[in-house]
């Protein structure tokens, strides 16, 4: 029943071959350096919000990218938003990423960090602790957060 296909089989299977080989190639292509740490990117985000960048504050994100903090789902844009506005009500937010773990997977990462921080107001400085995760993927030669997760803990004084 196969014979008269037999020539047809046998062109599919070599293009499927060929294809799975120009998929391993490019995927290789797009994987991140090892030098490449995918916590950099946290760190670069906090960094350009606590100057109030939101420009860079939002690049720190895919366009797809979300988050939850607080309780609440937030856009990138919508969490630049929201320390700005904090910062204009006399909120100097203060983060630092401590303890980073991270795994890659080629263009794919995924995080865990202790964020030990501050938040100053007239009244002074208030200790914050956050367990925070993300995960990060690889794109145009940079780590990006496609998702971040923030919980607040109690610090320990």
């Amino acid at each position: 029943m196969f014979e008269r296909h037999r020539p047809f089989i046998a062109l599919w299977g070599a293009a499927a071959l060929a294809l799975a080989a120009s998929v391993g190639t490019a995927a290789a292509q797009t994987c991140a350096p090892a030098s490449a740490e995918p916590v950099d990117a946290v760190r670069q985000m906090y960094a350009a919000a606590m100057a109030g960048d939101r420009a860079k504050t939002v690049a720190a994100f895919t366009s797809e990218g979300y988050l939850f903090d607080g309780g609440a789902r937030f856009t990138p844009e919508g969490i630049a938003d929201f320390i700005l506005k904090a910062e204009a009500a006399g909120v100097k937010p203060r983060w630092n990423v401590v303890a980073p773990e991270s795994h890659v997977t080629c263009d794919l990462a995924w995080a865990t960090w202790t964020n030990r921080g501050t938040f100053t107001t007239a009244a002074g400085d208030e200790p914050k602790l956050w367990l925070e995760s993300a995960v990060l993927v690889w794109r145009d030669g940079a780590w990006k957060i496609r998702f971040f997760h923030s919980t607040a803990v109690a610090p320990s004084r």
